[in-house]
């Protein structure tokens, strides 16, 4: 009898710490599920300063990412909310369908496709080498990562890139390897004063044997890596289209791979001119364990 009731208290006592062992895992799993990150955008044009607030939201695989823009008057109140997510397609194992919503306004859906070193962004088409290639089929089409896609769509070619534009901030969550190469972009850009005329243009890329990023070229675009420091990558950059003429200096961190840019801008209508300056201030982040409700204080965390 006595045997039988140490054996039962032995049980319970090893049931026991197995239940508290793995309620701890649990907790550690589940702990530490989102970055929360601060960054602020400084604009500096006709001697004027603005600073935009933004908020980033981020669980480990970035897999659904809310951005939120802070009124100006008042860096507390959120004035803007951008959500940005994956569905998978059933019918197609080889594409994606990337969702994205601003406020309460309709959700727009972009269809991302995979095929033979390509990776298609509606009719837009990014031709990229092997090992670039199967990071991409990894994070973004197994893992669904929001910001791989934004990385690769980051040069601005496609008529879609409004919707990326919150996501180029300086979120420091994409990951950049030398091996990783853009061989060529194909774009159909649709013609903002018609409604059945498109804009077509192939920007093919060049690297040096080292691997290095020396330039892109197109009709109506150009990239070339100008000098570089300690500290920045240069590059100057031009591009026109129907409406106007752009000629930008981006200068990118080493570091944290923020971009900074000095901007001359043309609009042929009025044939006014326009220049400014944007730059973004050092990333804040914290980790939680839980996502903020939309309405809560974001400033707390920093």
């Amino acid at each position: 009898m006595q045997l039988k009731l140490k054996n039962k208290i032995i049980t319970t006592v090893i049931l026991s710490f197995s239940t508290l062992l793995l309620s701890f895992c649990v907790s550690k799993m589940t702990s530490e599920n989102y970055t929360i990150a601060w960054v602020q955008q400084i604009t500096v044009e006709n001697g004027e300063k603005t600073t935009d607030n933004f908020y980033g939201i981020f669980p480990k695989n970035n897999d659904t990412i809310f951005i939120y823009k802070a009124a100006e008057d008042d860096p507390k109140r959120i004035e803007k909310q951008y959500r940005y997510t994956f569905k998978k397609t059933p019918k197609n194992t080889n594409a994606i369908d990337f969702y994205y919503k601003e406020d309460t306004q309709p959700e727009e859906t972009i269809r991302v496709r995979f095929e033979k070193n390509k990776v298609f962004v509606n009719d837009d088409s990014y031709t990229v080498n092997e090992s670039y290639y199967k990071f991409l089929m990894q994070k973004v089409l197994q893992e669904n990562s929001v910001l791989e896609l934004a990385a690769l769509t980051k040069d601005g070619l496609g008529d879609y890139q409004p919707l990326f534009e919150p996501l180029s901030k300086n979120w420091g969550q994409t990951k950049s390897e030398k091996g990783f190469k853009l061989l060529e972009i194909a774009t159909k850009n649709k013609n903002n004063q018609t409604d059945s005329q498109f804009f077509q243009q192939k920007v093919t890329f060049s690297y040096s044997k080292q691997g290095d990023f020396l330039k892109a070229e197109g009709e109506n675009y150009k990239k070339t890596k100008a000098k570089a420091n300690q500290k920045y990558l240069k590059y100057d950059i031009s591009e026109t289209n129907e409406r106007s003429s752009s000629e930008i200096e981006l200068y990118q961190n080493k570091k944290t791979l923020s971009d900074s840019v000095s901007v001359r801008w043309e609009q042929f209508s009025t044939a006014k001119e326009y220049s400014f300056i944007k730059y973004q201030s050092k990333l804040q982040k914290k980790i939680i364990s839980q996502k903020p409700k939309p309405d809560s204080d974001f400033t707390k965390f920093f």
